[in-house]
C-alpha cells in the first residue's frame, strides 16, 4: 500500500549512539589497557586493533578473551568511566544537522544504545535530546533486537516503517531478527566493506545521508 504523498518513508528511526552519533571511538580505544588489565584480558597492539574492526562483537570479545559472563561487568564500567569524560566528548559533524531535518519531516527519532542515558543525554545536548520520542538506553550489548520489537510496540509502529541505525554488524544483525530495517553508517567502528558484505537495507557514507536516504521514497 502506497503512503499518502509528503508521508516519511520511516515512521520511526532508532539510532545506536556511539560510533554512530556520537564520536567516542578514539576514548574507547584509550581505555582498552586498563579494561584488559582490570578483567584480566589479552592486551592487543596497535595492529590487532585495527584488525578487530573486521569482525563481529561476538569474535571480537573471543579473541580478546573476554568470556561474554563479563561482558555486562566490562559495559558497566565503561559507562562509570565515560561519565568523567563526558565534556570532552562530542557528536560526529554533520549529526546534528541531520538529526533536525529527520525530526522536522516528521520522523520518530528512538535511542537504543548499551551506554547509559546520562551519557548520552550529556553529549546530545538538552536541545538534540528533545528531539528522541524514546530513550532505550542501557540494552545489553546484544539485547537489542528486544528492545526494538517492545519500542514498536510501545510507539506503534509496524516493523515495515521502522529503520536501526548503527555502526557494528551486530547493529545489522539486531535488526534482522527485529524485522525492521537495517541502516549502517561507515564512520563507527565496523570497515566499510565489512558491513557492505552484511548487506544492510541502507549504507550512509556521510551523515547527510541519513536524511537524505531515510527520508527518500
Amino acid at each position: 500500500m502506497a503512503l499518502p504523498a509528503g508521508t516519511p518513508r520511516y515512521a520511526l528511526a532508532a539510532f545506536d549512539f556511539d560510533g554512530t552519533l556520537a564520536d567516542t571511538m578514539d576514548w574507547f580505544d584509550g581505555m582498552i589497557e586498563e579494561v584488559c588489565a582490570r578483567y584480566g584480558l589479552r592486551t592487543p597492539d596497535p595492529e590487532e586493533r585495527a584488525a578487530l574492526r573486521l569482525h563481529d562483537a561476538r569474535e571480537v570479545f573471543r579473541k580478546l578473551g573476554l568470556p561474554l559472563w563479563k561482558v555486562p561487568a566490562v559495559v558497566s564500567f565503561l559507562r562509570g568511566r565515560m561519565a568523567a569524560s563526558r565534556p570532552g566528548l562530542a557528536l560526529f559533524p554533520g549529526i546534528e544537522d541531520a538529526l533536525a531535518t529527520l525530526h522536522a519531516a516528521g520522523v520518530r527519532l528512538a535511542l537504543l544504545s548499551s551506554n547509559s542515558s546520562e551519557n548520552v543525554r550529556e553529549v546530545l545536548g538538552p536541545r538534540v535530546w528533545a528531539w528522541f520520542s524514546e530513550d532505550a538506553c542501557g540494552s545489553d550489548v546484544f539485547g537489542k533486537a528486544g528492545k526494538m520489537r517492545r519500542l514498536l510496540r510501545r510507539q506503534g509502529v509496524p516493523a515495515a516503517r521502522a529503520l536501526l541505525v548503527g555502526d557494528e554488524l551486530r547493529d545489522i544483525d539486531a535488526a534482522r531478527e527485529a524485522r525492521v530495517a537495517a541502516g549502517a553508517v561507515t564512520w563507527g567502528y565496523n570497515l566499510p566493506d565489512v558491513l557492505r558484505a552484511r548487506q544492510p537495507d541502507l549504507l550512509f557514507e556521510t551523515p547527510a545521508d541519513l536524511a537524505r536516504l531515510i527520508l527518500a521514497d
